[in-house]
């Protein structure tokens, strides 16, 4: 007990302290279990020997001579009862040690996010727009018209940024041209996964200007231990240590969006450790802002993650999800976040294939390229509907504006309308001029209305539950 208490194990030592010398009780071996319990690695003919006493022990009922590695046989005589009370009391003290430092880190959570609305109050008293300094201010009337203002521009916010997925060192030597033209041109929002090849890419390019990224982590497993082990390992291991070193390749030292993702279509469920790990990297400066991305998020996933920071002091700032032209399941939820003061990126605004970007239809399947067409008629016919659409909004709009605005542009237009931020891929380079041409005017209403109406006609030709 000694040795374990100055091991610094804590909670988890005394647990492995206690199960050993369960499972030991058993089979007659209770001083292996001290010696495994406290880290030691008997030799082999010591481990054997106990074995043998511990058999006769249990055979014969008598007591076992002192052994060679200094266990006195009085020790053996001790009543299996107090063995018992023994084992049972050190498994409650180890529990009563987690419950503990559980109970500590949620009040200091609790304290940051009173420290956090104090701090809010006093911002927006200093700006002059708190009203009368004497009234009384408490947490549930934080209604000021500077945080007001905050939020809704939050809920307007439709930058446009660069994703890289696709970005791999197998098919790029270096970033795309159209990253770099986009950086110069004022472009930074960059989305990358922690960890993946793009890092590498990323990190090779010279600009004058720093990228803002948004930097999606999957959290990695515990594999089981992470009741077991002491927090700073388990925070460190499953987020702080990747994004460290992300961070340290790509040579920033806060990332503007911290991403919690997960992949596939399983339904997102972390682990408290997970959410206490992110807050510790929120309140250590690595992150600006915090962020949840998944394919299939609903309305009910938002917000259990949104409690689940806000427990911890930890705004949920963004939502990441699939949305374009060919895919407007997640319209309802869009709505919603930007109810609540979420900024909402969408993935694959061009759709699947960049299908809904109309630079792909019947009578040009190869986009103005002279090679092989990567789509066949069967393919493109169903969507002649949006893609006649989308010409006619872009003729308008080029009437309208006097720029050479594209059916791209009008696609990630419809996006932004929307409510959405678009990430898009910048691996052509028509892509990167798309989104440059997407900036100083919106869409009509009417036009809007217009490619509604084109994609619900297609959502009709398609079969049930298909998303492109």
């Amino acid at each position: 007990e000694e040795g374990l208490l100055k091991s610094g194990r804590g909670c988890s030592g005394w647990v492995a302290l206690a199960m050993a010398m369960a499972v030991a009780d058993v089979a007659g071996q209770v001083p292996l279990a001290f010696l495994a319990a406290a880290g030691a690695t008997p030799s082999v003919a010591s481990r054997s020997q106990l074995q043998r006493r511990g058999s006769a022990h249990l055979r014969g009922g008598g007591v076992a001579p002192e052994s060679s590695i200094g266990v006195p046989a009085s020790a053996q005589e001790e009543p299996a009862w107090r063995r018992i009370v023994g084992v049972v009391a050190v498994t409650m003290l180890g529990v009563a040690t987690g419950v503990a430092r559980r109970r500590g880190a949620l009040a200091a959570a609790r304290r940051h996010q009173r420290n956090w609305a104090a701090g809010q109050v006093l911002v927006a008293l200093a700006a002059g727009k708190g009203g009368a300094a004497d009234e009384e201010i408490g947490d549930d009337e934080l209604k000021f018209e500077m945080i007001d203002a905050l939020i809704a521009k939050s809920r307007n916010a439709s930058e446009i940024g660069i994703t890289t997925c696709d970005w791999h060192t197998e098919v790029y030597d270096e970033a795309p041209e159209g990253y770099k033209m986009l950086l110069d041109k004022g472009i930074d929002m960059v989305d990358v996964e922690v960890g993946s090849t793009a890092v590498t890419l990323l990190a090779d390019v010279l600009t004058n200007d720093q990228p803002r990224y948004c930097m999606r982590l999957t959290p990695r497993p515990t594999y089981g231990f992470g009741m077991m082990l002491s927090k700073k390992l388990v925070y460190n291991w499953t987020v702080i240590h990747p994004l460290e070193t992300t961070m340290k390749k790509l040579g920033v030292e806060t990332a503007e969006m911290l991403m919690l993702h997960t992949e596939g279509g399983a339904r997102m469920n972390f682990a408290f450790w997970v959410y206490d790990a992110v807050a510790e990297a929120y309140r250590n400066g690595l992150c600006n802002k915090v962020g949840l991305s998944h394919a299939n998020a609903d309305i009910s996933t938002v917000k259990r993650v949104q409690d689940e920071l806000q427990r911890r002091g930890v705004p949920l700032s963004s939502v990441r999800l699939p949305l374009s032209l060919l895919d407007r399941s997640a319209l309802e939820l869009v709505q919603e976040c930007k109810r609540l003061g979420i900024q909402v990126f969408a993935t694959t605004p061009l759709g699947r294939d960049e299908l809904a970007s109309g630079r792909y239809t019947a009578s040009n399947p190869t986009g103005g390229e002279i090679a092989v067409p990567r789509f066949t008629l069967a393919q493109l016919i169903p969507l002649r509907p949006l893609h006649e659409a989308l010409a006619n909004v872009a003729a308008r709009v080029r009437s309208r504006t006097e720029k050479l605005v594209g059916t791209t542009t009008i696609t990630l237009q419809w996006v932004r309308t929307k409510g959405a931020s678009p990430f898009c891929d910048v691996e052509s380079e028509a892509n990167a001029k798309a989104i440059l041409m997407c900036q100083d005017w919106k869409l009509e209403p009417d036009e809007v209305a217009m490619l509604d109406k084109a994609a619900d006609e297609v959502d009709k030709n398609r079969p049930a539950g298909y998303r492109g």
